[in-house]
């Protein structure tokens, strides 16, 4: 096959298109042999492609550096220029002698450049309440010469939809991502090269609401957001032209406004489109625009420009409706088969003028035929709720679906026009690359695993949300949960560390949090404690065990310490108690705060514990930046917190935790809080509070974490299997016999039936039962951790991983008295096998290197 490079990205990004950020190189690699590894690299950087080429590297050149690392290299070369293009190759010398090459490009966007653009709005728009239709803004422009490059870099903080001569300049859905507005904006940049031409131009743009004007009243107090005003555009569309000269077209008040055929966008109502109000070629260079207003400079949002730098929200998938029926008053219900995250594109007959209606919902009423969206809707305090109106513009069939809304459901109802419409679901989330696969020889277990994947994938909207429907809120105790799993399951490294960057944005100067970010101003007094708040510092650690990325330490670490010094300044006797702790236990009663939040372990013990592994962290964190006396205050606090801990709810005698539950259990163990032999009596106590529920959890979203983790440490994922596959409630089993096809918020099916709080089910899997585990010694998976649960009562197997470094499969087969085993190592890794105490006398290989691996040990006697 021979040497070889692949996978070459900067920042996370294959030749990525406007950076602001340092520029860190990455690249995969593959020698002769398959077993070999890099020993040196060369880095060059080139201004044009043709000194590329020639070897002549005028911006940076690293020379030869002997050093295995092939991920994250930094740009040590000149200053870059804003919005040039640079070519950069590499070339890794490998054992073998090889010298395989690859070339990559980036471009970067505005960097520290002052935006000539000025923020416009709609002149009809004055006050942010009355400011809820999408109003068109344009600008008509000749060209001396055929453009050879051009580049569009815009910004609405409301979401926006832009046109180049008609065209759209990309297949991208809701873009401004949702940031604190007022801290920081990220625009978006575009090659709109081919959609412009020698002569008369025009770019068109249609401004929404998004989070940015959220009028509607809510509990979250949106309306009261300190960012919110009217909608707003900044853009700057940069050309080249064949002569080399060089034009700016910049959002100013030569642009010009009208109203559009969006009379009403509201992100949690709905939106409202008039067909009759529609101007075509309003984005072309030929429309007559003169009655059109001019547009109004505007103020800014008080937020600084940068460039995003994630994948963008897009229409992944399209679902056609399984099932279809009428209601009595002989509107239209739609099954799609599957609860997600989207929005309905639909095509119907009537005459113009006729109103139809599209309301959505996840669930329906106990007759099986009407909708039910009553269990998310009443957070929501003024509008409607989930509900898109189209009116017809002509008599014959029209084809719609909304722009700058997207909703949560299964279930799609529509009601006006004439006969029975075609509808289809458009699955919209942030375009996250799939990251891993786990199947195994059990369907339940499957369906637990792609439950986990749609309500992770519903909830990726530019941030981890909660929920795709009521709240849409990026909760930071579900997604420091649910980090693990997204890490194997998705390419959301650059979202996650977009939503850090927020979470920065929202931390006050004494370092306090909210518990959503970003944050009207709501959430710094409740749901705010060490275990929520764990987020900031447990996903970038996560980050670097799974991609060994340093940059995300350093970029947090800052606040990390800062918070870190708020919880210091709550502890009494460094017992903290201030969270809301093990949430949404089972319950019996309405899914409200009163039994959600009511668990069984206390919070104090939970808060602690947080706060225990929050000190840990920080002394591994400081280890690895070389900050050697944080890392002995941390360490030394870490010991004080443990020993206080253990002093209040540890009773050593009886060996019992306080709360006397799963959670209590699985917490004092999986935060690292026994002593060395206490670990296999603690085991022993767990698995009986196990068997005393009949193999049910008895935990919520921060026990169940605890819970599945200490048994996959300890070798019991037949008792996590066990639990998760029991039919009766509470149970994940449960969920799937009733119908589930996302995580829910309740064991009882109240609440949400599209959360990902409990999703860490995903992560167990891959590392316990396919045995695919990050080494912290040596994080990114150079060094895997192989712990195949052959003995966990399934059949089979089949689990991969893409790392860094490249592909990391895990599969086993138990048959004909044998453990067949295939195993694959990406280069530049290495991986530990470890299977269970029963195989330790046979015949295995231990360290596995680079390649494919097939291997087979006898059976263990009654396996």
């Amino acid at each position: 096959m021979g040497s070889r490079l692949d996978g070459l990205t900067c920042n996370y990004m294959e030749n990525p298109v406007g950076i602001d950020s340092w520029p860190a190189f990455s690249w995969r690699y593959s020698l002769d042999g398959g077993r070999r590894c890099q020993t040196a690299y060369r880095i060059g950087v080139a201004s044009t492609p043709e000194g590329l080429a020639r070897g002549a590297f005028d911006c940076w050149d690293s020379g030869r550096v002997v050093s295995e690392q092939s991920q994250f290299v930094e740009y040590e070369g000149n200053p870059l220029a804003p919005r040039t293009a640079y070519y950069w190759t590499v070339s890794v010398h490998g054992e073998d002698g090889s010298e395989p090459r690859g070339e990559g490009v980036f471009e970067t966007g505005k960097l520290d450049e002052r935006w000539s653009a000025r923020w416009i709005s709609a002149p009809f728009q004055t006050r942010p309440d009355e400011a809820v239709g999408a109003p068109y803004l344009r600008r008509a422009f000749e060209l001396a010469g055929q453009p050879v490059r051009a580049r569009l870099y815009i910004c609405s903080p409301g979401y926006f939809d832009a046109h180049v001569n008609g065209a759209q300049v990309s297949d991208e859905m809701l873009p401004t991502p949702f940031t604190k507005f007022d801290s920081r904006l990220l625009y978006c940049t575009y090659d709109v090269t081919d959609l412009l031409g020698e002569g008369g131009n025009a770019i068109g743009v249609m401004i929404g609401n998004g989070w940015y004007n959220c009028f509607t009243e809510d509990v979250w107090d949106s309306r009261q957001a300190t960012w919110r005003h009217v909608p707003k555009l900044i853009a700057e569309l940069h050309v080249v032209l064949g002569d080399g000269a060089e034009v700016c077209i910049p959002t100013d008040s030569k642009w010009k406004s009208a109203p559009s055929p969006i009379v009403f966008n509201g992100i949690r109502n709905g939106e409202h489109y008039d067909a009759r109000l529609e101007q075509p070629g309003w984005d072309g260079a030929g429309f007559d625009d003169g009655e059109w207003e001019q547009a109004t400079v505007t103020r800014s949002t008080g937020g600084l420009l940068e460039a995003m730098e994630m994948e963008p929200i897009r229409v992944t998938k399209r679902l056609s409706p399984v099932a279809h029926w009428e209601t009595p008053d002989k509107s239209h219900v739609y099954d799609v088969g599957q609860n997600m995250a989207g929005i309905a594109q639909i095509a119907v007959a009537g005459s113009a003028g006729d109103e139809i209606e599209i309301r959505y919902s996840e669930r329906l009423q106990d007759d099986g035929v009407q909708m039910d969206r009553g269990a998310n809707s009443g957070f929501v305090r003024s509008g409607e709720f989930q509900t898109d109106r189209y009116i017809k513009g002509s008599d014959g069939e029209e084809t719609w679906k909304p722009r700058f809304v997207y909703h949560g459901f299964q279930y799609i109802e529509i009601t006006g026009g004439q006969g029975t419409p075609a509808v289809e679901a458009l699955v919209v989330h942030t375009d996250v690359a799939d990251a891993g696969s786990f199947t195994c020889s059990d369907e339940t277990l499957n369906r637990i695993q792609q439950a986990s994947r749609w309500a992770t994938v519903s909830n990726l909207h530019s941030l981890p949300t909660d929920d795709p429907h009521r709240e849409k809120n990026a909760w930071t105790g579900d997604a420091a949960l649910s980090t693990e799993q997204m890490l194997y399951n998705h390419h959301v490294v650059p979202m996650l560390r977009k939503w850090l960057a927020d979470i920065r944005d929202a931390q006050k100067p004494d370092g306090a949090l909210p518990c959503v970010v970003p944050s009207t101003g709501w959430g710094y007094n409740w749901g705010n404690g060490p275990d929520w708040s764990s987020a900031l510092t447990l996903i970038p650690w996560q980050i670097y065990v799974y991609t060994g990325d340093q940059r995300v330490l350093r970029e947090n670490y800052s606040a990390i310490t800062r918070h870190f010094a708020y919880m210091e300044g709550m502890a009494e006797d460094l017992i903290v108690g201030y969270g809301i702790g093990d949430w949404c236990p089972p319950f019996k009663g309405a899914a409200v705060l009163a039994t959600m939040g009511s668990p069984k372990c206390p919070v104090e013990l939970t808060d602690t514990a947080c706060f225990y592994n929050a000190a840990d962290t920080l002394a591994k964190m400081a280890a690895v930046l070389d900050v050697p006396e944080d890392e002995d205050y941390y360490r030394e606090t870490a010991g004080e917190i443990k020993e206080a801990f253990r002093r209040r709810f540890y009773d050593e005698s009886a060996g019992s935790v306080a709360g006397d539950c799963q959670t209590s259990t699985a917490c004092m163990m999986y935060q690292g809080l026994v002593d060395p032999g206490e670990w296999e009596p603690m085991l022993a106590l767990l698995l009986q509070q196990i068997a005393d529920k009949e193999y049910h959890q008895d935990t919520g979203i921060l026990g169940n974490k605890y819970l599945h983790n200490v048994l996959g440490q300890a070798g019991r994922m037949d008792v996590v299997l066990k639990m998760a596959l029991n039919e009766t409630y509470p149970s994940f089993g449960n969920w799937i016999d009733r119908g589930a096809t996302t995580l829910w918020e309740c064991w009882d099916g109240q609440g949400s039936q599209n959360h990902h709080m409990f999703s860490d089910i995903s992560a167990v899997l891959y590392k316990y039962a396919g045995g695919i585990l990050p080494d912290e010694a040596e994080p990114g998976f150079r060094h895997i951790i192989m712990k195949p649960a052959v003995d966990c009562g399934l059949a089979s197997v089949q689990c991969s991983h893409e790392s860094p470094y490249g592909t990391i499969a895990s599969a086993w087969e138990k048959g004909d008295g044998q453990v067949t085993l295939d195993i694959e190592i990406p280069g530049g890794c290495r991986a530990t096998l470890e299977l269970p105490s029963q195989y330790a006398g046979q015949d295995y290989p231990g360290e596995l290197l680079p390649g494919k691996h097939h291997l087979r040990v006898e059976e263990a006697a009654g396996g």
